[in-house]
């Protein structure tokens, strides 16, 4: 995860990154230098797979933690990540990632790091615990799917029985009946894993400090306004604690927070309040659909009311010129009614909704135009076979956007200069016929061509209104 705006000289590491798609669409989407490493060799053959694609030039190892703090050929870097990597690994290798740091991240270099904390995960440990114990002592099929079923049913079993620890910790049992409708991949990486450790967030923040790492913020830009979070009274107990680090801490029990998406950085410095507020309404932003803003955003602390008068304005501003990228500077020059805070307010709820977001400069977008273009196109011809990549490179905003399966495919069609609904309808049915495949509407598997054209043409029609034209604005083709 890179700073806002990277440059070619930039060089970024993600340790831990799974196969390798979300590293894959930030290296192609943004610029700089990437070297990453997961120790798992075929994540490694995937995520370099992906890279061969994009043409980016990122470097993917399958190096141990521990191997990588030793390589000799790393350049200092401006940002070091982990995705949900801290809570399943030992305190050994917690040991490596924080020398790791402490050796290569730049002074005003940015660390993040997601996982796992108490005091939400509370009730879930115990429950993990009596997985981990069956899944130890008492499984009786080597095979992972039977292994997880095997402890569900003891678990449940012994819930049934009502031991006093359960009477007690009634909460236990809601997790329990969330866990088992979560799927069996899901749960043995999530419960099963032998390397577990849950930590509150002041031991987190502390044993970075070894690494001269400043906590800095969440990346749930909404939680970093309070008063979206907490109620008044709650806001004042909190605001009455000095210390930052345990104010945080403080935080997480008015939360009942169980995981945590958190950025520190190598010498942390506050921008005052009159800089962060004009570089957020000097940044350009882009609709990320095409769905009319709604009037409330969910936040913590309850619903929040967007203007409709604003938020339609903002709407109609963003949508002119083919939904363009633009900043609110302008906006606030032709709507002189509207308040600098009123506007910091709707961007960070329509950022929170997911209905905006941020872009990168022209000069980026245009240089890394050709890395997504080639990615995607790759993405999209898999999802004739397969649908285990979901997300496309974003040269605009420098993440990644999602699309469905169909929607792949009809972009697959666009990248081969296939345009107009039955053409990409054709198109589609194509691929699908000559594997054998029919398209399933209300349950039902669809029969002929007639039958599947006819679907395949709402569908293009759809696509071709809704979502065709945020993927030429976002510059995705």
């Amino acid at each position: 995860m890179p700073p806002a705006e990277s440059d070619e000289n930039s060089a970024h590491c993600e340790l831990g990154y799974g196969q390798g798609l979300s590293i894959n669409i930030h290296a192609a989407a943004t610029q700089g230098k990437y070297f990453d490493t997961d120790f798992n060799p075929s994540h490694a053959a995937h995520a370099n797979e992906l890279c061969t694609a994009s043409k980016c030039g990122a470097k993917f190892f399958d190096d141990s933690f521990e191997e990588m703090l030793h390589r000799d050929d790393l350049p200092q870097f401006d940002s070091i990540s982990l995705h949900g990597i801290w809570s399943w690994i030992s305190e050994e290798n917690q040991a490596h990632i924080v020398e790791f740091a402490r050796k290569f991240l730049k002074p005003g270099g940015v660390f993040y790091n997601s996982y796992n904390c108490y005091p939400g995960w509370s009730p879930g440990a115990p429950l993990r615990e009596l997985f981990i114990l069956h899944d130890k002592y008492a499984h009786k099929s080597s095979k992972t799917f039977n292994r997880v079923e095997e402890a569900l049913k003891f678990t449940e079993e012994l819930l049934n029985k009502n031991p006093a620890y359960f009477q007690r910790v009634p909460d236990v049992k809601n997790v329990f009946n969330t866990a088992r409708k979560l799927s069996h991949d899901y749960l043995a990486h999530e419960y099963f894993n032998r390397d577990w450790i849950c930590m509150y967030f002041s031991e987190v923040a502390e044993i970075l400090q070894a690494a001269k790492l400043d906590f800095a913020c969440t990346t749930e830009i909404v939680e970093t306004l309070d008063n979206y979070n907490f109620s008044q009274d709650n806001l004042a107990f909190i605001n009455g604690i000095e210390n930052s680090i345990m104010r945080e801490q403080i935080k997480d029990y008015f939360r009942n927070r169980q995981f945590r998406k958190d950025i520190y950085i190598r010498g942390a410095r506050r921008l005052p309040e009159f800089e962060r507020v004009e570089r957020i309404l000097s940044t350009n932003y882009v609709l990320m659909t095409k769905d009319k803003f709604p009037q409330s955003v969910a936040v913590p602390a309850g619903n929040v009311t967007l203007t409709e008068n604003v938020a339609e304005k903002i709407y109609n501003y963003l949508a002119a010129e083919d939904y363009a990228p633009k900043n609110f500077k302008a906006f606030l020059e032709k709507n002189p009614d509207i308040s600098k805070a009123t506007m910091f307010q709707a961007i960070v709820l329509l950022m929170r909704n997911g209905n905006i977001m941020p872009c990168q400069s022209e000069v980026t977008i245009q240089h890394v135009k050709p890395y997504c273009v080639n990615l995607n196109k790759y993405i999209c011809k898999r999802a004739y076979d397969s649908d285990d990549l979901q997300f496309l490179a974003n040269p605009v905003t420098g993440g990644g956007f999602p699309l469905t399966k169909m929607e792949r495919v009809f972009l697959a069609a666009e990248y081969e200069g296939i345009t107009g609904v039955d053409e990409l309808a054709n198109y589609a049915w194509k691929i699908f016929s000559a594997r054998g495949l029919s398209l399933v509407k209300a349950g039902k598997s669809l029969n002929g061509a007639e039958e599947n054209l006819a679907e395949f043409k709402n569908m293009a029609q759809s696509f071709t209104e809704n979502r065709l034209p945020i993927l030429k604005a976002l510059q995705i083709i």
